[in-house]
């Protein structure tokens, strides 16, 4: 399969619709993904600079795509990225970014994004395919047609609920690809303990650094929320017991958070900003 063009998102999203864009946003409307048999729409931001200078960015890869910069696309409520990072790059250049957004397969989303089946609930399994084809397929797209930092050191994966989940397992998976991982509202509850077993047996990167956070109120169920920052709590010690120092992971837990956009949104700029430093 022949990728279409990156085209200006104007030129893509036409018709009537109010879109909330900001910056030089792109979109390829149909990116291959073989690994799954599928195609998706893929966004990439330009930094505010990229156009007026020849500097290689760290990339940012995310995914729910569809939320990232657009609240006319968005299930909901869009992060608000390309905004976030124009107004932060104001003053700090150092933190401008290429930023590569994979839209979620709707009621593929929670079989990609993982990767052991949930028998209980009927969904998984996909989501070392989709791993392969961030690390195999799309990124090596986007290092041969844009000028990026291609080394994992400069290449971040954020994301939230199963969009963390399976950002860390690309990260434990290829390590020589990724090695900054954001994880917002990081779940494990559907894995039964696969992630922490995948952890142990690993040899994880020298070079990991992460940014995790749970919300206070994740859910109205009290219990549930308990068990979440319980999980997470549990990640990050697992993760230093194998290896990954203190000083290489933030474990944020926020004050009034919940499983939801509105908090996501604010929290891309710290889990950003923690993320991009050596």
């Amino acid at each position: 399969m022949m990728k279409s063009p990156a085209l200006s998102w104007k030129e893509v999203l036409t018709g009537d619709t109010k879109h909330t864009i900001t910056g030089d946003v792109r979109i390829i409307e149909a990116f291959p993904i073989p690994q799954l048999q599928t195609e998706r729409r893929v966004w990439i931001y330009l930094p505010r600079s990229y156009n007026d200078e020849t500097r290689s960015y760290p990339v940012i890869y995310m995914h729910d795509g569809q939320n990232m910069f657009n609240q006319a696309t968005s299930w909901g409520t869009e992060w608000g990225v390309d905004e976030t990072l124009e107004q932060m790059t104001i003053g700090d250049p150092a933190l401008e970014a290429i930023v590569v957004a994979v839209d979620h397969g709707g009621d593929q989303r929670n079989d990609e994004y993982n990767f052991t089946i949930n028998t209980e609930y009927g969904f998984g399994g996909k989501g070392e395919a989709y791993a392969e084809f961030l690390a195999e397929t799309l990124k090596p797209y986007i290092d041969s047609h844009y000028r990026t930092l291609a080394g994992a050191e400069h290449t971040m994966m954020i994301g939230s609920s199963f969009g963390a989940y399976i950002s860390l397992y690309t990260a434990i998976r290829y390590p020589a690809q990724f090695s900054r991982v954001g994880g917002i509202s990081f779940v494990m509850w559907q894995d039964n303990g696969a992630m922490i077993r995948l952890i142990q047996q690993s040899a994880l990167s020298p070079t990991l650094r992460l940014y995790l956070s749970i919300g206070e109120l994740e859910t109205d169920n009290p219990d549930f929320n308990r068990i979440a920052s319980e999980h997470v709590a549990l990640l990050n010690q697992t993760l230093t017991a194998a290896g990954v120092e203190d000083s290489r992971i933030r474990f944020d837990v926020i004050p009034g958070g919940t499983h939801h956009e509105s908090t996501w949104g604010p929290l891309f700029a710290e889990a950003h900003r923690w993320l991009i430093q050596p």
